[in-house]
């Protein structure tokens, strides 16, 4: 499915034919942006004849899952870039890849599964006409902001969950250590597209590709600056939810530690007393004792005199 968008002197178009592409792209200080959903060959063969792509242009943006890049053409741009859906069921943070073809005066995302809030970007573009002016730059710009922003909300959710995380492990709640690493695995799916899109954006921003002007450029700085941060709150993120896990290994090794120590001390306790039946157990002929009409009750006073002092040692150190 395809949506065309011209925007023409503060005004927005959506009728314009797709045969009339051609004669709108050369006029002045005119902006066309197409969002292709979940495009068919049918489709990526048309943009592929209309803004003369590259195959294997039309080869990344047919496939999905591919990573985060920007390829420079000679009227055009490429970039392969990412957004995330906030979700409460796992996977919290749920990526969809988009695809940007980026020219002078024009703008072709290709959407696999969510779409791009075509409503949020044409409002901040009527908002603005004197920056629509800056070309397909500013256009790009809008698009991306939009993309890029949808990061913090699931970012922010990932930072409350570490804290009830935290929080749990030293509550001594149980399967904190699954849910620590189910959500190491979410912070690590968004950290693998956020660093390449930081990368990209630095590329595109260093190169002199000729497509956006001073003032679009400054724009895309922007965005350079939030993926900057997107990628540092990852970070961070892993890093408290590392220490949240080592934590919870402490936790538990001490947890471990402390029933070893009392069934240890149950242990002395009982070898004392095992000791001593054992003795009285060996049946020599000459032993002192099993002759004495008060062995039997002396032995079992004795047992019962070694197990209380035992236990009451073993209680002071706070071993049980």
């Amino acid at each position: 499915m395809i949506k065309i968008r011209v925007y023409r002197e503060g005004e927005e178009l959506t009728t314009v034919p797709v045969a009339d592409l051609s004669e709108v792209r050369q006029e002045p200080d005119t902006l066309i942006w197409f969002d292709v959903l979940s495009a068919t060959e049918a489709e990526l063969e048309a943009m592929g004849e209309e803004f003369d792509l590259h195959p294997l242009v039309l080869e990344t943006v047919g496939v999905p899952n591919q990573r985060p890049k920007v390829e420079q053409f000679k009227e055009y741009a490429l970039l392969v870039c990412y957004t995330v859906q906030r979700i409460e069921a796992e996977p919290h943070a749920r990526l969809h890849e988009v695809d940007l073809v980026s020219g002078r005066n024009f703008l072709v995302s290709f959407n696999h599964g969510m779409p791009i809030d075509a409503e949020a970007v044409a409002a901040r573009v009527r908002a603005h006409p004197d920056l629509a002016g800056e070309g397909g730059g500013f256009l790009l710009y809008i698009v991306l902001d939009e993309l890029v922003d949808a990061f913090f909300p699931a970012l922010d959710a990932i930072g409350e969950r570490v804290e009830d995380l935290q929080e749990a492990v030293f509550q001594g709640r149980t399967q904190v250590q699954t849910d620590l690493f189910r959500l190491r695995k979410d912070m690590v799916a968004v950290r693998r597209v956020a660093g390449p899109m930081r990368d990209a954006m630095l590329v595109l921003l260093r190169r002199d590709t000729g497509l956006y002007t001073e003032e679009a450029r400054r724009y895309l700085q922007d965005i350079y600056d939030h993926l900057v941060r997107v990628v540092e709150s990852v970070e961070d993120y892993q890093d408290l939810a590392s220490a949240a896990l080592d934590a919870n290994l402490s936790v538990v090794s001490n947890k471990v530690a402390e029933v070893a120590r009392a069934l240890g001390a149950w242990a002395a306790i009982f070898a004392v007393i095992t000791m001593i039946a054992g003795i009285y157990g060996m049946n020599f002929r000459h032993m002192p004792e099993l002759g004495w009409s008060f062995g039997y009750p002396g032995a079992l006073g004795l047992m019962l005199v070694s197990g209380v002092g035992l236990w009451l040692f073993f209680k002071r150190k706070k071993w049980l």
